[in-house]
This record gives structure tokens, sequence and C-alpha cells, in this order.
């Protein structure tokens, strides 16, 4: 069900203000589908106990036991563990449990917000392609997709300023560009992202818990996370079966398995060639025009 409701996507289109276009494809077509068509295919079939309408309120973790407390709508539940994975995203209470210091120092002053708008409407735009939008003002690269008929734009923002005149830019940006035109009511959606990894900065998490996904640091160059989560995910997994019986606790064991996966991560914030993220740059590395030159450092800068 998850595959047939899919659509594809064959990677992402670079847009500059100034008149750069790149195509940044991916090494093999992909498949966008809803979010939560994805979670709960992941969830059915790996048979997972899922609990709606459900708060974790505070956990305790020590050596091979953690103590979760959740509040649901019948009341307060414990729940009892050897292992604990965090993957909650933005403000991780994982993260500021585990390593308060830590979450202070690097993870807190590292939060960006995005505004995501998804609307009804037309546009100018092959929905086989991701849209990355940089501007010449702003914050971050501009996000544009189409999914199920539905037109979806973001912008990373300041929670300072707001995210009125970033979103204003890239609309009149995208109006005057590409006719979009956006109908009825628009739902608006109000998220945020850890960037502490940008600066090299990750939590993998301690003892008997682990930190996967955008809880550890993990986004990629562009701002993408779901495939650092699930491949973080699947490490730490890995690491759980392979530790089992041992006198040593598996976050060790998961900390070496994932080095590798951070170097890659810093390497690709700093080069603009080869893959970066799940994107092919070589139309971007290797046009040698001004205008290009000038798309590259304006990029570099964005991306760090």
């Amino acid at each position: 069900h998850c595959l047939a409701e899919s659509s594809s996507v064959r990677g992402g289109l670079l847009v500059c203000q100034g008149g750069g276009r790149y195509d940044l494809p991916f090494p093999e077509p992909g498949l966008s589908v809803l979010r939560s068509r994805l979670d709960a295919f992941l969830t059915e079939g790996c048979g997972a106990e899922v609990m709606d309408a459900s708060e974790v309120e505070d956990f305790q973790a020590g050596r091979f036991l953690v103590q979760t407390s959740i509040k649901t709508e019948e009341g307060e539940e414990r729940v009892d563990s050897t292992y604990l994975v965090g993957d909650n995203v933005r403000d991780s209470m994982a993260l500021r449990r585990l390593r308060p210091e830590f979450y202070r120092t690097y993870a807190a002053p590292r939060l960006e917000r995005t505004m995501l708008i998804l609307s009804a409407g037309e546009i100018d735009w092959d929905p086989e392609w991701l849209g990355l939008i940089l501007l010449r003002r702003g914050k971050g690269i501009g996000r544009l997709f189409i999914k199920e008929g539905m037109i979806g734009i973001a912008v990373n923002y300041d929670e300072r300023v707001g995210w009125r005149e970033e979103l204003g830019m890239l609309t009149s940006f995208l109006e005057e560009s590409m006719d979009m035109r956006l109908e009825g009511e628009a739902l608006r959606l109000i998220s945020s992202s850890n960037r502490m990894g940008v600066s090299g900065n990750y939590s993998l998490g301690a003892g008997c818990s682990f930190l996967v996904g955008e809880a550890a640091g993990l986004l990629d160059p562009w701002g993408f996370g779901i495939r650092p989560a699930l491949e973080s995910a699947q490490v730490a997994a890995e690491s759980l079966i392979e530790s089992a019986g041992e006198n040593i606790t598996p976050h060790l064991r998961y900390r070496y398995r994932m080095q590798g996966m951070l170097d890659r991560l810093n390497k690709e914030r700093k080069i603009i060639s080869g893959l970066v993220g799940d994107f092919e740059v070589a139309s971007l590395a290797g046009d040698r025009s001004l205008t290009a030159r000038r798309d590259r450092l304006r990029l570099r800068r964005r991306l760090n």
C-alpha cells in the first residue's frame, strides 16, 4: 500500500535567484510518500506496539534499566525497558535528560524553526523534482515540492524575526518566476530542526540509551533528516543485537559503528562536488561561469 500510493522523484532542482538552475539528481530515482503512510508501513512491518495519543513525561536511565513515565488517555503508565532509543526531533527530551550540559551548550543555540505551507494551487513545476530555492537574502534554503496534488513550500527563520518575511520573499519569487498561484485556505505547520551537527557537534546518547536522527544532530547538508534517521536507527538496532549478553553498555559499540557516518556528514558539508547528501551535484560543480561561482559561494555559506 505504501509503494502503491507513492510518486516517483528524480532528485532536486536548485534554483538560485539571479539565474542559476542546476539539476541535482539522485543516484537512482526515488519514491515520495506521505510521512504518515511511511510511518504506518514501518511500524506494521516491524511489529512495534504504537501508543497513540500518548506523551512521554519523563524517564530515568540506569545502566541496563530505563523507567519511562507515559501520559495516556487513561492516565499515567510506567514502562520499564532494558534500552532506550530516542528519535524525538527538534527540542529533544531524550537529549535534554541524558546530556543536559551538552544540550545547553550546543543544541539549544542551534535550534532552527521551519514554517511549512501546504495548499492547493497551480505552479509551473515538474512534480518529479524537489525544489531547493536559494534567495539572495534570507536564512537557509527554501524548499518546494508537490505531493498528492498539494503544493508545499517551506522556509527556515529566526525566532526573533519571525517567518513572515522569509515566507514572503520565497512566495514572491515563486509567483514571479514559476507563476505560482495558491488557492483556498493554506495549512500552516511550524516545526524546528536541530542544526548542532553543522558545527560537528553530535550526541549519540550514553549507557544503554541511544540517540538517533535529529535527536543526535543528524541532518544532511540540505537540512533533510529522514535518511540519516533511518540509517542511524538501523545501526542502533544492530549494535543492540551484537551487544546482547555482553557486560559493556551497547552505546560504546554504537559510537564506534557510527563514526563513519559522522565523518561522511562532516565531509559533505565542506564540498560542493560529488554526492552531497542524497544529491549528485556535478552540474553545479562543473559549471565554470561567473554565475555558478557566485552561486557556489552563497550555497556554502548557507550550508555551513
